[in-house]
């Protein structure tokens, strides 16, 4: 059973707002805490929080924003979803929208839904009727506006009917949008009836919808050669293909073929469960594909990527080894997609204990991974950076200029545990008297421990650190986890909050130190 359907088919839980252990702390704004519970995946469980208690203040957060400024909202939701790459909270607060102000729904309804799969979750929700009371004609006009646009590969990839799931043919069912020309009433008409649709449509597939043509042609043939061209000519997608005919070697070659930079990157695992890499010449060329530097600029692949892909896949033997030894070579190859962040700039990793909790329930990354990669990634990509892993002390490490980034993170992330400190790096650094520009600290932001040094608080720390030290020192707090604490007031100077974990994060602290506007302003600016 899926997230969607196990959250949308009971009442959610009773939760309360307090502060975990009890300590005082700074409360955020209505929209710094809708901007964070966006992207900080709220309905995963965390350190402190069940599943249910942070489902329900998710909830309770989409209803505030929404009856203080539901423009503000809409904005959020597509920042969320187009930025933050997070996809189910922006679904959850597109059905909340459309119990508010239905003109700004359809606005940013294409915006928020971006593929079959996040429709069938939209459409379970509303269902659930736990946010509104059902479809109603508004909804299934705007969801039929959008499956006239809908493409052969959606149909193909998403058309499957999958026992106890929402799918495409139900949406359909309910909606029952109207084709406005034969090459919609062709696909319609294949999503919801097969049989029917060979019988009325098979002989004006090739020039209406090649590519489910194609794919219907390839269910047919035994022949290798044939199968090939099939694929090949239509583009037909790997996970499409493998549930239709097994594949052969030159089959395989042809899938991978197609896959860009990043679908291979994200595809080894699925890949080797299919037993691709029993053939030695298969690993030989995933690994040649991986080793092209300039596809990897092309691409734009960052290190956390890389990083990701190299977690997710597990060598079952030697050879397969190969595959994963090149995704370490080629996260050291990565930074010349990384941007270049100016001044003295430290990076501040978390290392508590609390740093344990996971991106998403399925994943398989934790915070303090990504607070390792996101160190590390930048500590090699800028010559004069400084890495101070902190709980309640800085926990010295050897990181020297000619490490590794795979020694970096692993250092990092093997070793956490202990209270957390926020104020510790800013009393490190106020100890000694150093000068910097920029500090980035990459925390869960549970701050409920003195620093060795005798801080008692980030923000207390902070503000004699700008008095007598730096008074023009900025501070980053890019705050992975979705509490609704907060180690400094909402509108401190030089302190700037980032919520969430993305790919876009650097680019976002480079552009901010040039004059970007802070993340509820850049949200303010986007045109819905």
């Amino acid at each position: 059973m899926n997230i969607v359907r196990r959250l949308f088919a009971r009442t959610p839980d009773a939760a309360n707002g307090l502060n975990h252990e009890g300590f005082p702390t700074y409360q955020r704004s209505l929209a710094e805490r809708y901007v964070q519970m966006l992207l900080t995946n709220t309905l995963g469980s965390t350190f402190y929080a069940s599943q249910g208690t942070n489902y329900a203040l998710a909830l309770e957060l989409h209803q505030a924003m929404l009856a203080a400024n539901p423009l503000f909202a809409a904005k959020a939701l597509v920042y969320a979803r187009e930025q933050g790459s997070m996809r189910l909270q922006p679904i959850i607060g597109l059905v909340a929208l459309s119990t508010v102000d239905l003109a700004l729904f359809r606005q940013i309804f294409k915006r928020i839904i971006l593929t079959p799969g996040d429709l069938q979750d939209f459409v379970q929700i509303v269902r659930s009727r736990q946010i509104r009371p059902g479809m109603g004609r508004a909804i299934k006009q705007t969801i039929n506006a959008w499956l006239l646009n809908l493409s052969e590969y959606h149909a193909i990839k998403y058309g499957g009917t999958n026992a106890g799931s929402m799918t495409l043919r139900d949406v359909l069912r309910l909606t029952r949008p109207q084709p406005v020309d034969d090459r919609t009433n062709a696909l319609f008409s294949y999503l919801i009836d097969r049989e029917r649709w060979r019988e009325t449509w098979a002989e004006q597939a090739p020039t209406l919808l090649p590519q489910i043509a194609a794919l219907e042609q390839l269910k047919r043939t035994t022949d290798p050669n044939e199968q090939r061209a099939l694929v090949a000519a239509g583009r037909l997608p790997y996970e499409i293909v493998t549930g239709a005919i097994k594949p052969d070697r030159e089959l395989w070659r042809v899938l991978m073929e197609q896959m860009p930079y990043f679908a291979l990157l994200r595809h080894l695992a699925t890949l080797q469960r299919a037993g691709v890499f029993h053939d030695q010449a298969m690993i030989e060329y995933v690994v040649g594909r991986l080793s092209d530097l300039e596809a990897l600029r092309r691409a734009k692949i960052l290190p956390f990527r890389l990083h990701a892909a190299w977690m997710a896949f597990l060598p079952m033997n030697e050879h397969e080894g190969l595959i994963r030894q090149t995704l370490v070579e080629m996260l050291e190859m990565a930074f010349v997609n990384m941007p270049e962040i100016p001044g003295r700039v430290v990076i501040a990793p978390d290392i508590s204990g609390s740093m344990r909790g996971t991106l998403n329930p399925k994943s398989r990354v934790r915070y303090v991974d990504i607070a390792g990669i996101f160190a590390g990634s930048l500590y090699h990509s800028n010559p004069t950076a400084q890495l101070l892993p902190f709980d309640t002390t800085i926990r010295q490490m050897d990181f020297s200029r000619q490490a590794k980034l795979m020694q970096i993170i692993q250092q990092i992330s093997t070793k956490f545990g202990g209270g957390t400190a926020v104020s510790a790096p800013i009393s490190y650094l106020y100890a000694r008297r150093e000068v910097v520009d920029l500090v980035i600290a990459v925390t869960d932001n549970e701050e409920w421990a003195s620093d060795s040094w005798g801080g008692t608080s980030f923000i207390s720390v902070w503000r004699k650190y700008l008095a007598e030290i730096n008074p023009n020192a900025q501070a980053f707090l890019i705050t992975l986890a979705p509490y609704p604490h907060a180690v400094a007031p909402p509108d401190e100077p030089n302190v700037s909050f980032i919520f969430g974990w993305a790919e876009h994060v650097p680019a976002y602290i480079a552009q901010s130190l040039l004059g970007y506007a802070d993340q509820l302003s850049a949200i303010e600016q986007i045109t819905i």
